[in-house]
């Protein structure tokens, strides 16, 4: 279980003076501890630190009377041998021990840290891979604000103001939400402690019913590692998020747990929920001080009807934000190995809706069979001959090669490789089934591999 030890002015040993027992002396000479070393030789480097330091040095091996009185002992000697006399010596006086590299031997694991004055971020594999750790910490190190410990300094120090001035949890709950999603945090990265107070002092002189915000919030291709850095965080902040069909379960995992999700997808011959009841539930849980994530497939904006939400939420006053996803043209063409353009087959990529308004397609034929160029092809499925066969009778070549993909970015993922002309025979197969995007140009030449897979 992970716990945060007070080690400052406690008695901690370690027994070894290599390298590896260097960097533990290091981490507990920096949390204040009163650090012991016994060791029957110094590496130079460790013999240096401990030198300039108040850190008590015995060259000799170790006894089991060193672990008495400590409240943490590190065995790091690299000699097996020795790592579990320590073990068993603290084992039986209760006191942590860890036993570099032999987990089985530790009652305490040192985790990989991330270390922002105020704010540490620990991450264990619980000895499992020590290497893994560290690179999920390097993750965590390259999203995490670097000022973000003088931002918990700032928080600490007003917390009792905020205390006497709000009487409920969830109105001081509320108030740090909204001055952790503004702009205080940039305001103190940039030393402007007085512009942070001034920012507090508004948000503490508000009155009236809380103010909810929308974010039309893009879930990219499938592959919940596509989100962006703000999908995730929006997430992560969000009351209530209303989802489409073409949201995952794995992105959904990514929601704050107690987030309530309500489903709002449309699906062909099933009508779903009408898209003025969306806009209308939107405006109704923000008015009501709710954070909502309006969570589309791909991107808000590019055949996700994106533009009429935001419309009603310009017109109801309700504050809204967009943000961006991968839309699933991109996240298909990528993983199929299908470059969009190309210096020499293709100048310019066109999004199409294969979807068909009062039973017609409303589309520039002519421009859409032009060559030197690729097609992208959304909601086209059931209407992909149609589609095809409109493009051969405006000058498309029958040979133009097609790559039809379903459940991009997915482990599931299909390919079916074809040309426009086979793919315009109403009798012929497509083995596989929608959600999908056709591609068509010559780029389609550079898909990974032929047929379906």
């Amino acid at each position: 279980m992970p716990l945060a030890l007070d080690l400052k002015d406690r008695s901690c040993l370690v027994v070894g003076a290599g390298p590896v027992a260097l960097r533990k002396i290091e981490l507990l000479v920096g949390a204040g501890a009163r650090v012991s070393v016994v060791a029957p030789t110094m590496h130079p480097d460790t013999a240096e630190f401990c030198a300039g330091r108040d850190v008590r040095v015995e060259r000799r091996c170790v006894r089991e009377s060193d672990c008495d009185g400590r409240l943490l002992v590190v065995a790091a000697t690299g000699t097996p041998e020795v790592n579990d006399f320590v073990s068993h010596a603290c084992q039986a006086r209760n006191t942590l021990v860890n036993c570099v590299d032999s987990p089985g031997l530790s009652s305490a694991l040192f985790p990989a840290l991330v270390d922002r004055g105020s704010v540490t971020v620990a991450v264990s594999t619980g000895g499992a891979s020590p290497t893994l750790a560290r690179r999920l910490r390097e993750r965590i190190e390259a999203t995490l604000p670097a000022a973000v410990g003088t931002l918990a300094d700032y928080l600490s120090a007003k917390r009792s103001r905020v205390r006497d001035a709000l009487g409920s949890v969830a109105e001081r709950q509320r108030l740090w939400d909204r001055v952790l999603d503004g702009p205080l945090p940039d305001l103190l990265t940039r030393g402007d402690i007085e512009g942070a107070d001034a920012l507090l002092d508004e948000e503490l002189a508000r009155t009236g019913p809380p103010v909810g915000m929308v974010s039309l919030v893009g879930a990219g291709p499938g592959d919940a590692d596509l989100l962006t850095l703000k999908a995730l965080q929006c997430l992560q902040r969000a009351d209530v998020v209303l989802y489409d069909n073409l949201v995952g379960a794995d992105v959904l995992s990514r929601c704050r747990r107690d987030a309530r999700k309500i489903h709002v997808g449309k699906r062909r011959a099933f009508p779903g929920t009408r898209q003025q009841t969306i806009n209308e539930m939107l405006v109704e849980e923000a008015r009501a001080g709710q954070r909502v994530v309006r969570l589309k497939g791909g991107d808000p904006f590019i055949f996700g009807r994106g533009g009429e939400e935001t419309e009603a939420l310009a017109e109801a006053e309700i504050p809204f934000e967009v943000v961006p996803g991968i839309t699933a043209a991109l996240g298909c063409a990528a993983y199929a190995g299908i470059p969009l353009t190309h210096r020499d087959l293709a100048h310019s990529v066109r999004f199409v809706t294969g979807h068909r308004t009062g039973g017609e397609f409303n589309l520039d034929w002519p421009e859409l069979a032009a060559p030197a160029q690729t097609l992208a092809i959304y909601m086209g499925l059931e209407a992909l001959p149609v589609l095809c066969a409109q493009l051969i009778a405006h000058g498309a070549r029958p040979e133009t090669p097609a790559a039809v993909v379903a459940r991009a970015t997915l482990p599931e993922q299909k390919m079916h490789l074809a040309t426009i002309g086979e793919l315009a025979d109403p009798t012929g197969e497509i083995p596989v089934s929608a959600p999908a995007i056709t591609i068509v140009g010559e780029v389609v030449g550079h898909a990974r591999s032929s047929g379906t897979q």
